[in-house]
């Protein structure tokens, strides 16, 4: 069956009386958390980055208890799979950047189909199907070593750095990383996007790029060598992990960064109450918060960012989705969406992609 017709079930039962019960409880949801554990939320969104939203959230709700486990973006569904087929107390919530691993789950059925209270206010496309909501924007960009590359050699735009790459090898060949696509769901959507908008010229790209490319699996420890010097520049770096590296070192003189000009992914990041959680009217009451206008401008005080169109600017320490579109314009978007295409053509692409950075993968 396919993603359409699923959804257009979900939303009949969403109606149907089997599930009167979850949505009804709405208005008494917050004396009914008081009945129950706390909430234990997985995803690929580290404690620090969370501390913020739930620190607000539990001045809100001071006695919903909120425990995080950053588990990266694949592991976190299959931890909730496997503790949950057998009656184990599960993640209430997840919160991960991987739409083709939340394409299966919405499949298995596994997505409690709530319906937030203030839906109305948020982007059509920031909750794309029953239940799955969007806890962030947040732009893969450029990322650099400001000791090491004189302004001029700063690329602003993946065509920029293909000819500083040709034009100054000694500062580029091996000297990049990006997100390794073949290693998690994570990178392989931020690539896939890019070429699926890009088409042949996307790929044209990568391609040259690729032979010169160190990839790696982590975002902390591409920042980390950035700031060394074993690395100039990092394209489709995630913001969370270098202002985490910025803020810590204090390395604000060595690390700059800027979005990609001519095409800056956008991680949209999903958020969802499972449909086995243990705590669901505690659950509904942080997904509730965390899309509302208060909730957004908390998540963006940890690094993330927000994409409701009334947060302002002098609100957040970072970007808005909005002013992401008013730098680069959304032609220059690659909003990374649930496309179905991306995980039916998963195993081609990743074949692809080893070949493209020389990778005979294992």
């Amino acid at each position: 069956m396919s993603i359409v017709r699923l959804v257009k079930l979900a939303a009949a039962l969403a109606a149907a009386s089997i599930l009167q019960p979850a949505l009804a409880a709405v208005p008494d949801a917050v004396l009914k958390s008081k009945q129950e554990k706390g909430l234990v939320i997985y995803g690929n969104v580290a404690a620090d980055n969370w501390a913020p939203a739930v620190a607000a959230f539990q001045k809100k709700y001071p006695w919903i208890s909120v425990k995080t486990l950053d588990l990266g973006p694949g592991d976190s569904f299959e931890r909730y799979y496997a503790e949950s087929s057998v009656g184990r107390a599960s993640a209430d919530l997840i919160a991960a950047a991987a739409p083709g691993v939340w394409l299966r789950f919405l499949k298995k059925g596994e997505a409690e189909p709530y319906v937030a209270a203030d839906e109305k206010s948020l982007p059509d496309w920031s909750h794309p199907f029953p239940g799955l909501y969007t806890l962030s924007t947040d732009p893969m960009v450029m990322v650099y070593n400001k000791l090491l590359l004189s302004p001029e050699r700063r690329p602003k735009s993946m065509a920029a750095l293909l000819a500083l790459a040709k034009k100054y090898p000694k500062d580029f060949a091996g000297r990049m990383t990006t997100y390794d696509a073949a290693r998690h769901p994570f990178a392989t959507a931020i690539h896939w996007s890019y070429v699926n908008q890009m088409g042949a010229a996307g790929w044209a790209t990568l391609k040259a790029l690729g032979p010169l490319t160190r990839p790696e699996g982590g975002g902390a420890s591409m920042a980390e060598k950035v700031a060394t010097g074993e690395y100039t520049s990092i394209y489709f770096g995630s913001p969370l992990t270098f202002f985490k590296h910025v803020k810590e070192k204090k390395a604000s003189d060595i690390i700059g960064w800027n979005l990609i000009e001519d095409g800056t992914p956008v991680m949209m990041r999903g958020i969802a109450i499972t449909r086995k959680s243990q705590n669901k009217y505690s659950a509904q009451l942080f997904l509730d918060f965390v899309v509302s206008h208060e909730g957004q401008v908390a998540v963006a005080q940890g690094g993330l960012t927000p994409y409701r169109p009334d947060i302002r600017k002098e609100e957040v320490p970072f970007l808005t989705y909005n002013l992401i579109r008013d730098q680069i314009g959304e032609n220059n978007i690659v909003l990374v969406k649930y496309d179905e295409k991306m995980v039916a053509e998963n195993k081609s692409f990743i074949e692809a992609w080893r070949a493209a950075y020389k990778q005979t993968g294992k």
